[in-house]
């Protein structure tokens, strides 16, 4: 299936819902991210300041790996998820390449399904510097339950 044939299916109304329910969660507040749905097939999420927590990568101001992994996550979790709305669907793999240190006081990801089968999604992403230097990439499996996702928002 095309990734942009199912997603991009849900309504501007609908992402903006998807969008203003991913940025009140308490954990993407810690994490210090905000999600943007704007642009047809791509998940943006950006972490704009850099705060201390977040550094301490080898030991120097560098973005951690943990901060990394997390944004990573939530990135390729979210462009899995879109195609997914209504079932129980997790990320289920990660494999991140680390490039080069983030340095600065932003840092974005742009993520994107690649494939899009019954009980598996594929995704891959991109971690940029406040420069638009890629620091860091991502390849990502979702894996989609065959039942709904039970009682609670469909979003």
């Amino acid at each position: 299936m095309n990734p942009d044939q199912q997603t991009w299916q849900l309504s501007e109304t609908e992402l903006a819902q998807i969008q203003k329910l991913w940025n009140e969660h308490p954990g993407m507040e810690h994490l210090g991210a905000r999600v943007d749905l704007s642009t047809p097939g791509t998940v943006r999420a950006v972490v704009d300041p850099i705060q201390p927590h977040h550094r301490g990568g080898l030991g120097t101001d560098a973005v951690n790996g943990a901060t990394i992994a997390g944004v990573f996550d939530l990135a390729i979790g979210l462009a899995g998820y879109l195609h997914t709305v209504g079932r129980r669907a997790g990320v289920a793999q990660l494999g991140i390449q680390y490039l080069r240190p983030v340095i600065g006081d932003r840092l974005q990801v742009e993520a994107r399904a690649v494939r899009v089968g019954k009980t598996l999604i594929f995704s891959t992403a991109e971690l940029r510097d406040e420069q638009g230097v890629v620091c860091s990439r991502c390849d990502g499996i979702l894996a989609v339950s065959g039942g709904d996702a039970g009682p609670g928002p469909v979003f």
